[in-house]
């Protein structure tokens, strides 16, 4: 069965790159690919009625804008690739960013959704920008990939999976990280702070679990003492030179919605050339 990608696109050099990265990484899978456009003000109160207008110019203006982007670079995907297992269809949409997403990944079923690590607005900053963040909080119904704009596709490496085996992974996005491991004939190497020897029921359930997802794919548990999670991730993956990061996005909590405490993405830390895998937990 083939695969359906989500991939939005700001025309940024950023996300054009993360395109580039999953037509690479499913060179080997039948795939359609969908490369969304949204061009919606995000406003509020009696300055939204105006952009119901259809004649009002912003609209007219960026929606011409959206469909030539589009259309450039589905002109170049179709000349540009000849594999056969890959289908192209583009996406224009005058809706706010996130209801476009969550609206395309209900009604295509669309099993992963790959976008660039920034976008136009905030390309000078050493963090992940705001609508991949966006993406990463209220997107559940499928996995997210994180392509930032140094990363290049590469087999034969490593994934690193950060977890502290506390909470039940989804099926559905783990056998993602699987076949990803797979099709870049990556292993997989489980990273965490806690000691393996003292899990408590529950995680010696999910690390149990982990083993059976993983059975035919090479990997290995690696416990890191007295260091931060950020850290740890950082230096591991600098060390083993590994090419993809992953870990369990958690159900946000009331004050984490409220404005209070990091995201889990930021206190991993921002990689600059390393893609970071976002799996939904239960």
């Amino acid at each position: 069965m083939g695969k359906k990608i989500l991939l939005p696109t700001d025309f940024s050099k950023y996300s054009l790159n993360a395109i580039q990265y999953a037509i690479k990484l499913y060179e080997n899978k039948d795939c359609d690919f969908y490369i969304l456009n949204t061009y919606a003000k995000d406003t509020h109160g009696l300055d939204s009625l105006t952009l119901l207008d259809p004649d009002e110019a912003f609209n007219k203006l960026s929606e011409k804008r959206s469909k030539q982007g589009l259309g450039e670079i589905l002109t170049r995907l179709t000349f540009g690739n000849k594999n056969l297992r890959h289908r192209f269809h583009v996406l224009s949409r005058s809706t706010l960013f996130i209801d476009a997403v969550k609206d395309i990944i209900e009604d295509m079923q669309i099993d992963i959704l790959i976008m660039g690590a920034k976008g136009t607005t905030n390309k000078r900053m050493a963090n992940y920008g705001k609508m991949a963040i966006s993406v990463i909080e209220n997107i559940r119904k499928c996995p997210v990939l994180i392509v930032p704009k140094n990363a290049i596709f590469n087999s034969n490496k490593e994934i690193v999976l950060a977890t502290d085996f506390k909470n039940d992974f989804n099926f559905f996005d783990i056998k993602h990280l699987a076949e990803i491991a797979k099709l870049s004939n990556s292993s997989i190497q489980i990273l965490s702070l806690v000691d393996t020897n003292k899990l408590d029921a529950e995680q010696e359930k999910n690390k149990t679990l982990l083993t059976t997802y993983f059975k035919n794919i090479d990997h290995n548990f690696t416990i890191i003492h007295n260091v931060e999670m950020n850290t740890a991730l950082n230096c591991f993956v600098k060390m083993r030179s590994s090419n993809m990061i992953s870990y369990i996005n958690k159900k946000r909590t009331f004050w984490e919605r409220m404005g209070f405490g990091k995201h889990t993405l930021s206190r991993l830390g921002y990689f600059e050339d390393v893609p970071v895998l976002a799996i939904n937990g239960k």
